[in-house]
């Protein structure tokens, strides 16, 4: 009798949530974003959007880019880290697209709304992940953009090296050295790091984009790249 009074009791506690968020919905207190998530009406910031729908969200790769002001192509998508796999939503003609990373190394957490605060993937960490993911980055032009815009002393090496590590990938590491070693004055980066990287590359041929547009050899990264203008 206990038992099936307490389920009686947690259906009603359901039905009052139920009905509160219908009535709110309904006189435009709130907005529905996905299954079992409202958030208030005025919020309409697809980047707080993005990290406070999901359980504990974070800005990944291009939408990172995005968030650095460090991109030249506008997407009407945002992908998305989270601790929990979601399926893809959308919400003000915003596509939310779940892109895990395999390890978060001190994401920025902008704090501007206590509320809603923006997580994001480090300047540092970012470019690592979108040099392993070109694709993800919106293509290797858009990539190239972004680091010709990235100023003196803004990577920490530190970071990019456990990355690097995190990823333990010798293609990475070959696409890294070569594609940084193009701005290592303008990013301020050290001869050590670039010996770092070429300790780890091995012996292997690595491809920068995919094989048909990789007509240049790099003999120093043992990496075919395409012209570069």
């Amino acid at each position: 009798m206990e038992k099936a009074l307490m389920k009686k009791d947690d259906e009603v506690c359901y039905n009052t949530r139920k009905s509160r968020l219908y009535n709110r919905t309904r006189r435009g207190l709130l907005s529905h974003v996905r299954k079992g998530v409202y958030v208030p009406s005025y919020l309409t910031d697809k980047f707080m959007i993005a990290c406070n729908a999901v359980d504990n969200g974070c800005l990944v790769y291009h939408s990172a880019l995005e968030y650095y002001a460090l991109h030249t192509q506008s997407f009407n998508w945002l992908y998305v880290h989270s601790a929990t796999p979601f399926r893809t939503f959308e919400h003000l003609n915003e596509t939310y697209i779940y892109k895990p990373v395999n390890y978060l190394i001190d994401p920025l957490i902008d704090l501007a709304d206590e509320d809603y605060p923006i997580r994001v993937t480090s300047l540092s960490q970012t470019v690592i992940d979108c040099i392993r993911h070109i694709d993800l980055a919106g293509g290797l032009e858009e990539l190239m953009n972004a680091l010709d815009w990235i100023g003196l002393g803004q990577l920490d090496e530190a970071v990019m090296i456990q990355c690097l590590d995190a990823a333990s990938s010798k293609s990475v590491y070959q696409r890294a050295g070569y594609l940084l070693s193009l701005y290592q004055e303008q990013l301020g980066l050290s001869d050590a790091f670039f010996g770092h990287c070429k300790e780890r590359i091995g012996n292997n041929v690595s491809y920068l984009t995919p094989d048909e547009n990789c007509d240049t050899y790099d003999k120093k990264w043992k990496i075919c790249v395409p012209q570069i203008k």
